[in-house]
């Protein structure tokens, strides 16, 4: 889903897969807010779509994902490393 990186400047970079682009966490972080108090504007883009999205969608994709790395149960510092075979 969403995925995050660490550049070596230590920026922090979230993927969105929808539109293959990184983004700052800053940027995402305001995306997010933005779309939050403004639930019916209608956004370019969702965080995983790549189509026109409502505000209160980008809300339940958010939180779709939050929902979802919690139940991975993945720690944060093993996140994108393969998993260990017997």
């Amino acid at each position: 889903m969403i995925a995050s990186v660490k550049t070596p400047t230590s920026i922090r970079m979230i993927h969105l897969p929808a539109i293959d682009r990184h983004v700052t966490m800053a940027a995402y972080v305001k995306a997010i807010k933005t779309a939050r108090a403004n639930p019916s504007m209608e956004f370019k883009h969702g965080l995983t779509t790549w189509w026109p999205t409502s505000g209160n969608d980008i809300m339940k994709q958010f939180l779709s994902g939050v929902h979802d790395r919690i139940n991975q149960s993945i720690p944060y510092s093993a996140r994108g490393a393969k998993p260990l075979t017997p």
